[in-house]
């Protein structure tokens, strides 16, 4: 009954991640909108996050997949303006879980997936470098929950086969906190995440 208050507990952190267009940003807005009881949990994005100058980040790497002409040449570049918008937002993040729960959209197994594996990034950086520098940024964030979102609803030009191999790899390094979101209808998956949540003892009423 989704008139009942529920609860996310204030230090709790649930991730959403996968491909592009598989339905992570409307679900967390879905989500958001149900009955929550105080304090409300906390939505947010990854890379544009809390700042006026991370959301400009990451409005001019959104405008450069779009704009002829415009778009970021190096692979490297762009995960590393992205993953410099994680850094800058680590102490927002840190300290709205000291107040609430915190919803994520995205953090640092985009960066892996779409640099790391769909870019080809393993080619051209040494890996030690490459997850030396996440982990600096990421390193002392455990998420409670990763909802791994696998299939897309329309066609992204990023997504690729190996970037879903990233994404699978990823999660057989954390099965025991890493769900895979079946295909449904909004409202379906959204009460499918509600009820991992609840089963797990993430969320209460």
């Amino acid at each position: 009954n989704r008139s009942v208050l529920i609860r996310l507990p204030s230090g709790s952190l649930v991730v959403f991640e996968g491909l592009d267009k598989a339905g992570k940003s409307t679900q967390v807005d879905a989500l958001s909108d149900l009955a929550w009881d105080s304090p409300i949990p906390l939505s947010t994005h990854m890379p544009s996050g809390f700042t006026r100058f991370t959301k400009s980040v990451y409005a001019l790497t959104e405008k450069a997949r779009v704009t002829e002409g415009a778009q970021i040449k190096s692979p490297l570049a762009l995960q590393l303006l992205h993953l410099a918008c994680h850094a800058e937002n680590q102490k927002a993040i840190a300290h709205a879980r000291e107040q609430r729960g915190v919803f994520l959209d995205r953090w640092w197994w985009s960066t892996v997936a779409y640099g790391w594996y769909g870019a080809g990034l393993r080619d051209q950086v040494a890996e030690d470098v490459f997850f030396g520098m996440i982990d600096a940024v990421w390193g002392r964030v455990e998420p409670d929950l990763i909802f791994l979102f696998l299939e897309p609803f329309a066609t992204d030009k990023l997504n690729n086969d190996d970037v879903t191999a990233g994404y699978l790899h990823l999660r057989s390094s954390s099965p025991d906190s890493t769900v895979i979101v079946p295909a449904a209808d909004v409202s379906e998956t959204t009460d499918w995440l509600l009820a991992q949540m609840v089963s797990r003892g993430l969320v209460s009423t």
